[in-house]
């Protein structure tokens, strides 16, 4: 019987000690995994922190060039050294700013005037243009020039003063698309004119005019010249990301803009092989646009990134749990319950973060595309405002704007373009309305509502709505309406009582909308009329016919 127990006892052993081994082994590359995903998650939200300040640091450098276009605005006449003081300041607190330039407009008969101008105080001064990298010669003939007039420091930008901007087609190309939309936009990567290494830069470009133009015809008549901020994309990066808390993580930035995706800038080498682990744990952020530029940060972290997070815990599972399999089977025990008390910690984690994120989901009021107000947000505030009303006696209007023809709007230029519009639109009638009351809502697929408590003048609003949205000139060449993208607009107002209901409202706006529609679209349906889309018609239907109802 000994011999037979013995062999018994050996296998027993022997099986007990393979299968502890191998949930010694199992244990551990769970816990690795775990380990991995947690590792992961740290990671793209330290990328998410890094490509925030990457958006901030741009749009601060934006309304630097905002102020500096007030201060041409407010004055009749700039000086240089108005124009040095002001850029001065801004340059001290923004160190990554290589340059703040004015460029004014001068036709080819004004050169001569403008040159001797300048060359008061710098007898040197001549418009020029590029000859090759690094070398300048005088600008040619040409009927209008944009020469950098003003430039704020000098040090160090000597190159670039006098340089005429539309010396390069491209470049003047985007500048008369500035003008003529009255945009903000940014250069791709270029080789600035002061610039003596291989890094890119790009410029920032803003016109002003005098007055408010509102026609292409009038911006190019009254347009006094454009402000420039010029950049290097390495200051801009660097300025942005030294203060974010996370160290080892290769970024790269590109422009993908155009149809072909273009490499800005890198924080490391590329002769540098990633392993499969790295690749893994890729990970792209695209940034807000500014001027009309659509960057993204792709982030992979350096092998010392993860060795940093990565914890001893998956080997000592494995190994400790070997160790006590071959001294005895009690320390199985305690291994598989260290390992079990780890995984129900991590899967108790997730649950309270899935818990936390349907509580925000559940609590949110905004619409994901336009960041206004969504339907749910509507549909209470609507019930609050009504109740409100009904106690109080006091009236209740709704405007509700659909787009015109926005369903062949995405056929032409597709969704990304369809959802851009959407989002101008709604950003432009939350600026329409001004009082803190008004609620701006997204209320359909091409359908916003705007919620007026207690108001004496909706119509008006009404029809400001249409006109500031066709001013945006939101391009539509397959409009049979207008060249640009037009909405049509129902208005309504009506004191509630306990025998009207608010579904009874909203379908007699739906219905002066949709009036307004089949009457040619680009118009403002009040009451039973529909007026043609000017304020005049407005006023006088006012006048004629009192306020809308309901």
């Amino acid at each position: 019987m000994m011999p037979v127990y013995k062999a018994f006892s050996r296998r027993f052993i022997i099986l007990s000690m393979l299968l502890g081994l191998l949930l010694s082994g199992f244990f551990g590359a769970m816990l690795y995994q775990k380990e991995l995903a947690i590792i992961e998650t740290d990671f793209k939200r330290d990328v998410d922190d890094k490509a925030m300040a990457l958006e901030r640091e741009l749009l601060a450098n934006l309304e630097v060039l905002f102020a500096i276009k007030s201060l041409f605005n407010s004055s009749e006449e700039v000086t240089a050294n108005e124009f040095e003081n002001l850029a001065s300041d801004f340059l001290a607190r923004h160190h990554d700013i290589q340059a703040l330039e004015w460029a004014p407009k001068v036709t080819g008969d004004n050169r001569e005037a403008f040159e001797a101008a300048r060359r008061e105080i710098y007898p040197d001064f001549e418009f020029t243009e590029r000859a090759s990298q690094g070398s300048m010669t005088k600008a040619g003939i040409r009927d209008v020039y944009f020469p950098v007039y003003f430039v704020e420091p000098l040090k160090g930008n000597e190159v670039a003063f006098g340089f005429d901007l539309a010396s390069n087609e491209s470049r003047l190309s985007m500048i008369n698309r500035a003008i003529d939309r009255d945009l903000t936009l940014a250069t791709k990567s270029i080789t600035l004119v002061q610039e003596v290494f291989d890094q890119k830069g790009f410029l920032i470009v803003m016109p002003v005019y005098e007055g408010e133009p509102s026609t292409v015809s009038k911006r190019q008549e009254k347009l006094q010249g454009i402000v420039l901020g010029v950049y290097r994309i390495a200051d801009i990066f660097e300025s942005a990301v030294k203060h974010t808390g996370a160290t080892g993580i290769r970024l790269l930035l590109k422009d993908n803009t155009g149809a072909d995706a273009e490499e800005l800038y890198a924080n490391y080498s590329s002769d540098k092989v990633l392993g499969s682990l790295q690749k893994s744990f890729s990970y792209s952020r695209s940034l807000k646009r500014i001027g009309g530029r659509q960057w993204t940060l792709i982030a992979t972290p350096s092998q010392g990134y993860i060795a940093e997070r990565q914890s001893l815990l998956p080997f000592f599972v494995c190994a400790f749990g070997s160790i006590f399999v071959l001294v005895g089977g009690g320390y199985i025990f305690l291994a598989t319950e260290h390992s079990t008390m780890i995984r129900e910690e991590a899967v108790e984690r997730n649950r309270e973060l899935d818990e936390a994120k349907l509580a925000l989901e559940e609590l949110s009021f905004t619409d994901g595309l336009t960041g206004i107000a969504n339907r749910q947000c509507f549909d209470i505030r609507f019930e609050e405002e009504w109740l409100r009303a009904l106690r109080d006696g006091t009236s209740l209007s709704l405007i509700m704007v659909d787009l015109d023809n926005f369903r062949l709007f995405n056929n032409t230029y597709g969704y990304i373009g369809g959802d851009q519009c959407l989002r101008d639109i709604a950003n432009k009638l939350a600026l329409t309305t001004n009082r803190t009351t008004d609620l701006v809502a997204r209320y359909d697929a091409d359908q916003f509502v705007i919620l007026l408590p207690n108001t004496d003048e909706p119509v008006l609003l009404a029809d400001k709505c249409r006109i500031n949205i066709e001013k945006l000139h939101i391009p539509y060449q397959a409009s049979s309406v207008s060249d640009y993208m037009t909405v049509s607009v129902g208005v309504a107002s009506m004191i509630p009582t306990k025998h009207r209901s608010q579904a009874d409202f909203m379908a007699n706006v739906k219905e002066l909308l949709a009036q307004a529609k089949e009457l040619g679209k680009n118009r403002v349906g009040i009451a039973r009329d529909i007026l043609a889309a000017n304020r005049g018609d407005i006023l006088k239907f006012q006048y004629s016919q009192g306020r809308s109802t309901e």
